[in-house]
């Protein structure tokens, strides 16, 4: 490939792999889902078309035959949602641990500097979050990292790239190095006379780190991907042609300059396989013909940053995400971002379902502090440790502790339960619930089954029935089927779950 360009710039192909948590809380299963046939759930049939098909992608020869395997974990960056990880731990561990060899070897390949990105706990969209829910999701995210891939993480995934100033400091006071965002996310950029110079628009240069600074000697490093060439990726048919891929990534470095330039692109993993069939054979191709180009050099993000800090200082846009032209508006209010399938359906009932899911935790959260303060000498950093618990630590020596070993059978049963409350309640705010077009998809019955089973479990725990307060709230969100209710989805599809 003769690119006539500087051999001190690098390429870096980013995939965001995730699907939300689908084991119904009640019976940790995943239901059967008719619309993923031939494959039984959404989970699996993912899983075949992309996260195995990428730890095992085939290179065709000049007569298109296969004449070798890559697996494309191993070159790229990468994040995988937490709670996928642990589904395909139990349902698909030779792709998870493919995961983990990748990421070993991506180490070695970019200078000690793993291409695995850690993300927050589960798909929360943190600005819309309470600051307490935020670090516990980025501790928790951590956590998961290290006992996976067995290191500390130095860059995080925001979900939906969702991002506010708040959410950065506890990034950088968690140790997070850098981040990723959409170029729509950057506000202004300081200028070499120490001007801010206008940057919105998706008009600020990807082809370096920036740096946000946050006060108090903290900073964080974000990196802006190409936001174009991400959606011809994504979404305008470049996938059918490797070479081609490989061609633009090395394209979009532009003119040589003074200082080494980064292309780098970043979109959904699943792009790979599923939502384009081969797609990870045209990533595999891309990989091979970049790999071998003397004038570019293939990274990752934490390698690039470690050799070239970022030393131009961005503002960010408060409150934006790469997935909604309004900021995070699609996940609280009918802002007119939809999958366009469904024409003329609004979503008017995004507003009531997470005014009454806020209504919930917060009726809760008191509670929370005041019985779990019976047992447990900090019940918050229990909460932000209880972590180690759901990775499989053993239940006593966290009770021991946290302050409540010593304590009848009964009652430690109690302090867990009050923990897995928090557990479920950060769980039903997993963003896909309110992504999609309708109120009675499944992806919001799920997020309305893990509120179920914090009510569930707060009559147990804690004597306390918020389900009529829960349910009049739901009266206000309607389906677009025109009958019902989030009461009647409700009622239909979490009640039969609930022990009375």
């Amino acid at each position: 490939m003769p690119f006539a360009l500087s051999t001190r710039n690098y390429v870096c192909i980013h995939g965001h792999f995730y699907q939300p948590p689908r084991e119904n809380p009640f019976t940790g299963k995943v239901p059967d889902q008719p619309s993923a046939a031939p494959y039984p759930n959404w989970n699996v049939r993912i899983t075949e078309e992309c996260y195995r098909a990428n730890a095992h992608a085939r290179i065709l020869d000049q007569n298109g035959e296969p004449a070798r395997e890559l697996n494309t974990y191993e070159w790229i960056s990468f994040d995988f949602g937490p709670t996928l990880l642990s589904w395909l731990e139990d349902n698909a561990m030779d792709t998870y641990r493919a995961i983990q060899v990748a990421d070993e070897r991506s180490v070695a390949r970019f200078g000690g500097h793993g291409s695995a990105l850690a993300h927050s706990y589960n798909h929360t969209i943190l600005p819309l979050s309470n600051a307490r829910d935020k670090v516990t999701q980025v501790r928790w995210g951590i956590a998961d990292f290290e006992h996976r891939f067995g290191r500390r993480p130095e860059g995080m995934w925001l979900p939906e790239t969702a991002v506010d100033t708040e959410t950065l400091e506890i990034l950088a006071g968690e140790g997070i190095l850098f981040t990723v965002l959409s170029p729509y996310q950057a506000g202004s950029v300081r200028g070499s006379d120490g001007d801010w110079i206008e940057a919105s628009g998706g008009s600020v240069d990807p082809r370096r780190p920036y740096r946000v600074e946050l006060g108090h000697g903290r900073s964080i490093a974000v990196f802006f991907y190409n936001g174009p060439l991400s959606q011809e990726i994504a979404f305008d048919g470049i996938l059918e042609d490797g070479k081609l891929m490989a061609k633009r990534l090395v394209q979009a470095l532009g003119e040589p300059e003074d200082a080494p330039l980064l292309s780098h692109v970043a979109t959904d993993g699943e792009t790979y396989g599923h939502h384009h069939r081969f797609g990870e054979m045209a990533l595999a191709t891309a990989i091979v013909e970049i790999d071998s180009d003397v004038d570019v050099t293939l990274t990752n993000y934490a390698e690039f940053l470690s050799l070239h800090p970022a030393d131009v200082e961005v503002r960010i846009i408060e409150d934006s995400s790469w997935s909604c032209a309004h900021g995070v508006e699609r996940w609280r209010a009918d802002c007119g971002c939809s999958t366009g399938a469904n024409a003329g359906w609004g979503q008017a009932w995004r507003k009531p379902l997470r005014e009454a899911l806020d209504w919930l935790r917060d009726q809760l959260t008191w509670r929370f502090e005041e019985s779990a303060g019976e047992y447990l000498d900090d019940p918050w950093k229990a909460r932000d440790e209880y972590i180690e618990v759901l990775l499989g630590g053993s239940q006593d020596d966290f009770l021991e502790r946290h302050g409540a070993g010593r304590l009848p059978d009964e009652q430690r049963q109690r302090a867990l339960d009050l923990l897995e409350i928090q557990h479920r309640a950060m769980l039903m705010y997993t963003s896909c619930g309110w992504f999609f077009d309708d109120l009675g998809r499944i992806e919001a019955i799920l997020v309305l089954r893990h509120a179920g089973r914090v009510i569930s479990l707060s009559r147990k725990a804690l004597r306390v029935d918020p389900e009529p307060g829960f349910l009049d709230m739901l009266d206000e969100a309607r389906s677009n089927d025109g009958v019902r209710t989030g009461r009647d989805i409700y009622l239909a599809e979490v009640a039969p779950f609930i022990a009375r």
